[in-house]
């Protein structure tokens, strides 16, 4: 019965180098599982996208361009090119694939055995570079906007401005002679960051178009290869939309490793300026270009569509689909039908089969796999810092000027803009099943459940992601350590973002777990003043923040600009606490009763045999593998 209540693989590939490794913020510009039940695997494949079957179910095989030159012959790409790249980023997304480089040398890339150098990056990066490698094999034009400045004169950081970017540079691989592709190519990762994406959604067509334009959420808009911007320095790429409306989003991180999610909440809705949400690849075409003897086109330039020839174009997403009368975009509503709901509620909804309804036991079934899938990334960007033994560094003087948006080691190797989405996933997920919840007891939302123990079911589900959500990591003194997602939940604001404290504190031990760290003084110094910004789930990138330890104050004794930094208490994100207190016979310390909790102590790993571990969520393994079966 339901107890009402109001509140309530070790890396697959480590690049030998590391290039860069698991960073705070994908920004920047760049250089150059066991199988699931046969019955469960079967039900979730059943999920899929109707869309994989408008956009068909094979990649071409055959490239056009099968040496460096990019030759371009045709002059537009139509509704087959753009059905076939969708396929092409479906297949890379629904593969194993950890890094750009190992991506486009996956069997999941048709072309690439005609290739004879790899291409790496980041978020950014990754987007451009998908879009115009698949442009050369196909022969097909392409340009990408290679210079931004600020649309209102400041000086401020690209990638974070306050009123958003226009373009102020482009290249284009429109020329007298085929350009060199790998060269061309090898740019774009010096040249773009997600500043690209921080346009006006009704930049148009003209010299200073920009590269992409917002779409209304619908099954026909929403498809493989459309970009996902977070304005807090993050860019992914759809690869997938699933019946239940979940969109699947795969992305490359400052550390080059490329990880799975789902568009949600941590893809914050913003002001139109700053362009946020869902985009599609603005259509371009090759004119005043002459036929040389080989059928390729030489010469020209790049006209692009404007946004009113473009029947997918909405502003929706900036300013609802019931827009405020007096045109304040923060009150725009988002309607399916006569009921108004949250933003990426609405998308789901538009873009799930018709007649869904969302089961509070589902949903956090997905939920807690997406956050696994979180942590389980989480786990290698840790690694990979301890790898190169930043935690044996001294600790700089000074806090970078934004912990969330910076450059060098800090960017490269903290996870303070990880951590802050993973703790939005997790406040998130308890704020939506609430919302479920009280939808099935009302009769009157958009949740449904059949069953006749819904606490109890919530409880069972809970615990059994609990206990599949299993990892460990290497401790100062090279001993393992096992942990589970109750342990993530229970040290959640403990967690360390600073590259510069030992792993253990990364994983917020205490105790015995802690005895091993090589952290001194002055580094647990650190890890105290820090806590604040621990506490902080929103990333501040407007926020002064380069302060000595010294000078770091709590925020209820300083403002921000004297370095009182973070907030004073963490939002309620206990997920585990909730769905236990909706038993009946809760029990009074929920969060030590679940499957290997906290409270049970924390498995030593030193005997067992140092294996892969998934890295990717369950949902996708449960998926791959009904995909394989059909």
């Amino acid at each position: 019965m339901l107890k009402t209540t109001s509140s309530i693989f070790r890396l697959r590939r480590l690049r030998a180098s590391l290039l860069l490794a698991a960073g705070s913020v994908c920004a920047t510009a760049a250089v150059g599982a066991e199988a699931p039940e046969a019955d469960a695997a079967e039900k979730t494949a059943n999920a899929m996208s109707t869309n994989a079957e408008s956009i068909g179910a094979t990649p071409q095989d055959i490239a056009r361009n099968q040496d460096a030159a990019w030759k371009i012959y045709k002059s537009k790409w139509d509704a087959a090119d753009e059905a076939a790249y969708a396929r092409f980023v479906r297949a890379i997304g629904w593969s194993n694939c950890t890094s750009l480089e190992s991506c486009l040398e996956d069997e999941a890339n048709p072309y690439r055995d005609t290739d004879k150098r790899s291409f790496a990056g980041d978020c950014a990066d990754m987007a451009y570079t998908l879009r115009a490698y698949f442009a050369w094999k196909n022969g097909l034009p392409f340009s990408y906007q290679s210079a931004m400045r600020t649309a209102d004169g400041k000086s401020e950081d690209l990638r974070y401005s306050t009123g958003g970017n226009v373009v102020a540079g482009r290249r284009s691989v429109a020329s007298a002679s085929p350009v060199s592709a790998p060269s061309f190519i090898a740019r774009i990762p010096g040249e773009v960051s997600t500043a690209m994406f921080r346009t006006h959604p009704e930049t148009g067509g003209g010299r200073s178009h920009d590269d992409f334009y917002p779409i209304e959420i619908s099954r026909e808009a929403v498809r493989p290869g459309v970009i996902a911007y977070d304005i807090y320095g993050h860019v992914g790429i759809v690869y997938d939309i699933l019946d239940d409306g979940r969109v699947l989003i795969i992305a490359s991180h400052p550390d080059h490793s490329v990880s799975r999610s789902v568009y949600g909440p941590n893809f914050i809705r913003s002001k139109p300026a700053l362009g946020s949400g869902l985009k599609a690849w603005r259509p371009i075409e090759l004119v005043g270009a002459e036929a040389a003897s080989d059928g390729s086109l030489r010469g020209g330039r790049i006209r692009a569509a404007s946004n009113d020839e473009l029947p997918d174009f909405s502003v929706e997403q900036y300013v609802g689909n019931v827009p405020h009368p007096e045109g304040d975009w923060s009150l725009g509503e988002f309607r399916v039908g006569d009921r108004s709901m949250p933003f990426h509620d609405f998308v789901r909804k538009r873009l799930a089969a018709p007649g869904f309804k969302f089961n509070p036991v589902v949903e956090l079934r997905n939920g807690l796999e997406t956050i696994c899938g979180a942590v389980r990334d989480r786990k290698y960007a840790v690694e990979a810092a301890r790898l190169s033994r930043v935690h044996l560094r001294p600790h700089p003087d000074r806090l970078p000027i934004n912990i969330y948006g910076t450059y060098g080691d800090w960017e490269a190797y903290s996870t303070p803009s990880r951590d802050a989405r993973l703790k939005v996933s997790v406040i998130e997920l308890r704020r939506e099943v609430e919302r479920h919840i009280r939808d099935v007891e009302s009769g009157q939302g958009d949740a449904a459940y059949d069953g006749d123990d819904l606490a109890g079911d919530l409880w069972r589900t809970l615990n059994e992601e609990i206990a599949q959500c299993s990892f460990t990591y290497w401790r100062s003194d090279n001993s393992r350590i096992r942990l589970n997602l109750a342990h993530v939940f229970d040290r959640l604001w403990g967690l360390s973002f600073d590259p510069y404290h030992c792993p253990e504190r990364r994983w917020g031990a205490d105790g015995a777990e802690l005895m091993t760290c090589s952290d001194d003084e002055e580094k647990t110094a650190w890890y105290n003043a820090q806590r604040f910004l621990r506490y902080q789930a929103e990333r501040t990138y407007d926020v002064r923040m380069n302060f000595a330890l010294d000078e770091l104050k709590p925020p209820a004794l300083a403002a921000p600009e004297n370095g009182g930094l973070g907030v004073d208490a963490p939002a309620d994100a206990d997920i585990v606490g909730y769905v236990a207190s909706l038993r009946e016979d809760a029990p009074s310390t929920p969060s030590t009763t679940v499957a290997f909790a906290p409270g049970s102590g924390v498995l030593l790993a030193a005997g067992e045999p140092v294996d892969d571990e998934p890295r990717f969520p369950e949902w996708h393994y449960k998926i791959q593998n009904g995909l394989n079966r059909r």
